[in-house]
Parts: structure tokens; sequence; C-alpha cells
């Protein structure tokens, strides 16, 4: 697939982090579009129909990252989009200074398919990106 027509969705509630992460993306001729939260979220996913989906797990609440991916993995509304990938994008280990452990499988919850600190590092995350779009 030719990668300018990969499109990227990058889910965070941070506009900083959308304003430096957007740039970076372009760099690598990815497509952006973002969203600021679940709802717009969902309807990106629909209209938009993303190659990879970056999502920051805490928005409004701790979970909202966690039940949209889950819901994109698992649900019948999703189920065109189950197989995307997504990256979890998180400063929780900034902010706590230990990174989240996602045992989502244990609690029955689909997790991502990949896991990225803020603030991120540009290589690493256009590699992990690189990895999961083939």
């Amino acid at each position: 697939m030719n990668k300018s027509t990969q499109k990227i969705l990058v889910i965070d509630d941070d506009p900083d982090f959308l304003a430096a992460v957007t740039p970076i993306l372009k760099s690598a001729l990815y497509e952006v579009v973002t969203a600021t939260n679940p709802r717009e979220a969902k309807e990106k996913i629909f209209s938009e129909k993303p190659n990879l989906i970056l999502l920051d797990i805490m928005m409004d609440s701790l979970f909202d990252g966690f039940s949209l991916c889950h819901a994109i993995k698992t649900s019948k509304e999703f189920r065109d989009y189950k197989d995307t990938p997504i990256i979890f994008v998180s400063a929780v280990k900034e902010i706590a200074g230990t990174r989240f452990q996602f045992k989502g499988d244990e609690e029955g919850m689909a997790g991502p398919d990949d896991y990225i600190d803020k603030p991120v590092k540009p290589d690493d995350l256009l590699a992990r990106i690189a990895k999961l779009i083939k």
C-alpha cells in the first residue's frame, strides 16, 4: 500500500500533544486526522477509516481510552475496524513515575497493539507505526 494513502487518527484531549505529533506524522507522509474525545473519535473512525489509531488512555476519565479500544476491537458496531492497529499513548509514566500496567485481558478487555509513553520520541513512534501498518 502506498504510504501517502495511510491515514492515522490521533485521539487525544491535549491540544499540545496533537500539535506536537501531527507534524511528526506528516513528515513521514501520513495523512493525519484528529479527535479530542471518544464521541468525536467514533465519528472519525467511521468517516475517515484510519489505517492506525493513536489513542490517549486518559481523556475525560481514566478509562476512556480503554473502553474505546475495547469497543473497537470487540463490538459489532466497529466490526469493520476491529483489525485497525491501536497504539496507546500515555503520560502516566511521566506523571506517576511508573508505566501503567495494562492487564486488560485479565479484566476481559481487549488491549492495544502497542503502547508508547509520552513524551513520544519521533523515531520510536514512527518505527512502531511502520511495524503495525503492513
